[in-house]
């Protein structure tokens, strides 16, 4: 059976921490379910951010 492992950019564990400390949850006393839904809050506002730059590309 293979693990599910996600190696993460340098860049993105500073995103997520940055998103931890906005809600409180910094300096690594985050529990596992913190940790993931900054995870998750982090990517959904990589992908927005991207989307807006292709948006402003066009005009």
């Amino acid at each position: 059976m293979a693990a599910n492992v996600i190696i993460k950019s340098e860049e993105r564990r500073q995103q997520e921490a940055y998103v931890l400390e906005q809600f409180g949850k910094g300096g690594g006393n985050a529990s596992r379910e913190a940790r993931e839904a900054a995870e998750c809050i982090n990517a959904r506002t990589q992908e927005a951010y991207k989307e807006l730059c292709k948006m402003e590309g066009r005009r």
